[in-house]
This record gives C-alpha cells, sequence and structure tokens, in this order.
C-alpha cells in the first residue's frame, strides 16, 4: 500500500537561545514520504532476509538523512513510544542491519535504501517490532534557537515462525446516548453543544503473540424510532498483548428513537488480508428532551397568548354592553 507514513514524530533538541522567532529553513524545508510504511517480514531463526524502503524527497531542496532503527510500543489511545534499540522484549531493532547511516536525496528525487535483518537462532517465535527512521541530518542554520528535527519512519512488523497464536478480540464497545442536544454536528466533523455528538469507544485487543491488522466498522439500526446508517473505522496494527482504541463521532446521528448498534472487526494473517471476523453489540438511545421542552413551552406560550387575548376581548365587550347610568 503506498501510502504516506502513518509514524511522524518530532524530535525536539536545543541548539542554543533563540535570537529569532522564524522556524529554522531546513526544517520548513523536511517533505519525505516513505514507501512502504509498513514491512511485514517472515523469517526463520538463524536466517536473514533482506528489503529496501523507497524514499521521496517531495521539497524543493536536496535532504540529508540519519538512519537508524528503535525499538517502539503504542498506547490503547494510539500514542507512540519509541525507545532504544532491545528496550522492549519483543524488538526486533538490534537485528536490523542499516547499510547506509546517513543518505542524500536531491530535490524531487526517488532513492531505494538497502536493509537486512539477521534473525538469532534461538528467537522466540512470535511477533518482533522495530521501527526505522530517517531524521533530518542538514545542517541548522546559524542563530536559529530551539531548532524541530523533524523525521519520519517506517515500520518493520517481523514474524518468527513457530508456536503462532493470532487472535483478538473486542473488549468493550460502547455509543453515547443522547438526550439535550438540539441538532446535528456538521459533516466534517463534531462541533460543541447544542450539536449532537454520539460518541462510539471501541477497545479492541491482540492476545496472540503475533501483530494483527484490524479493520473495523460500526453499523447502527432502530429498535424504536428513525434513523440507521454506520462508518467505517479503518485499519491499524495491533502489537501482541496490547489494546487499542478505536474512537470518534457517528457521522449523521440519529434524530429519536432507541437504536441497536453492531462493531465488526476483520483481520487475517497479513495487512491486507481480512479473513476472520468478530461482532459485538451494544445499545444506546437519542431523545430530544430540550426540543420536547421548547415544543411543550411554545405551546404553554401560545396557550397563554391566547387565553390573554380572550380574557381581553371578553372584558372589551362587556364594557361596550354595559349600560350608561344617565340613560
Amino acid at each position: 500500500m503506498k501510502a504516506k507514513i502513518a509514524l511522524i514524530a518530532a524530535l525536539v533538541t536545543v541548539a542554543g537561545i533563540a535570537l529569532s522567532a522564524a522556524p529554522p529553513a531546513y526544517a520548513q524545508g523536511f517533505d519525505i514520504t516513505l514507501v512502504p510504511a509498513k514491512v511485514e517480514l517472515e523469517v526463520q531463526p538463524g536466517q536473514g532476509a533482506e528489503f529496501s524502503i523507497e524514499i521521496r524527497n517531495n521539497a524543493t531542496d536536496a535532504a540529508e538523512l540519519s538512519v537508524y532503527p528503535m525499538d517502539y510500543s503504542v498506547n490503547p489511545d494510539n500514542t507512540f513510544i519509541f525507545e532504544e534499540p532491545g528496550y522492549y522484549s519483543y524488538s526486533c531493532a538490534t537485528w536490523i542491519e542499516i547499510k547506509e547511516e546517513t543518505v542524500s536525496i536531491p530535490a524531487g528525487s526517488v532513492a531505494n535504501i538497502p536493509f537486512a535483518v539477521n534473525v538469532p537462532a534461538g528467537a522466540e517465535p512470535g511477533g518482533h517490532f522495530a521501527v526505522i527512521f530517517f531524521q533530518d541530518a542538514s545542517t541548522p542554520q546559524p542563530d536559529q534557537g530551539a531548532e524541530l528535527t523533524p523525521r519520519i519512519g517506517t515500520q518493520v512488523l517481523l514474524t518468527v515462525p513457530g508456536d503462532i497464536v493470532r487472535e483478538g478480540g473486542i473488549v468493550d464497545f460502547t455509543v453515547e446516548s443522547d438526550y439535550f442536544s438540539l441538532w446535528a454536528p456538521p459533516a466534517d466533523g463534531s462541533a460543541g453543544w447544542p450539536a449532537r455528538n454520539t460518541g462510539y469507544h471501541l477497545e479492541v485487543e491482540n492476545t496472540g503473540n503475533v501483530h494483527i491488522t484490524v479493520s473495523a466498522a460500526i453499523n447502527y439500526r432502530s429498535s424504536f424510532g428513525f434513523g440507521s446508517g454506520g462508518v467505517d473505522l479503518g485499519a491499524m496494527t495491533i502489537l501482541p498483548g496490547t489494546v487499542r482504541y478505536f474512537e470518534g463521532i457517528l457521522p449523521s446521528p440519529p434524530l429519536f428513537g432507541w437504536f441497536k448498534a453492531e462493531a465488526v472487526i476483520m483481520y487475517g494473517p497479513d495487512q491486507f488480508t481480512f479473513d476472520v471476523e468478530k461482532r459485538a453489540e451494544t445499545s444506546f438511545t437519542v431523545i430530544p428532551f430540550l426540543w420536547i421542552l421548547i415544543i411543550i413551552l411554545g405551546v404553554l406560550a401560545l396557550w397563554a397568548a391566547i387565553h390573554f387575548a380572550r380574557k381581553k376581548l371578553r372584558v372589551s365587550v362587556k364594557l361596550e354592553r354595559k349600560p350608561d347610568k344617565g340613560s
């Protein structure tokens, strides 16, 4: 899959006292695309494999990049944590051979950078992971102060054959009920109250010993009321023994009723195959109490206005019919 890398991190280094508010010129010109975003390999213990990563320099200046591997983990809220090679027990960063520690890519050019991975003979079966970073190594401009050093990386997802368990499941699934909003959020996303933000939360756990790439979707239908729909949540890779969250706002949420929602996750032996399916259900309610209150208050106000007008009319008619005392 040719897509811009999903892992983009910024490494902040302090080079001196800031003398200018302008950002460094070399950081502004960092525009790199890596293909692929994820490298999946299966290598037997005691053997090796070679692979390459394509670097596209989309900037108007040449890119000087330093290349290095790191360990990583992912929190349930999908934030990444990076550590030195060998920090995690499932690391394969120390197995990766960096053949070119620095690379230079001319402006508008593409280069294929070769790598090798050598799996130790006693490697534990299952998943082993790392990220290969390409970091801006250009010389900073003088007197630029605090400098932002951008980097971009490709995930390496390596499986050592053996006793492999590829298993995932839904830990929790909820959709928020709504009682006090007035209208739906804009089509481009959520908005603050009184817009209707019907949030969903889906937790998926990898209980196996290899990574799984999970595709997820939510569909809902009314048990009583009006509206049905769904949302494609996309896909994410979940490392063994970890939980990841799919969270967001239902687009075009229903207006009124009781609803059943179903979450569907699918995964398979690689990031392109989805042949295992798991499902979970929940329910949520949408009752626009504020609209009901506004309608009731409107009806009461109309009734009061009519009652007052009729009373005033009766008094006026009575005064007109009252006989003159002097006649």
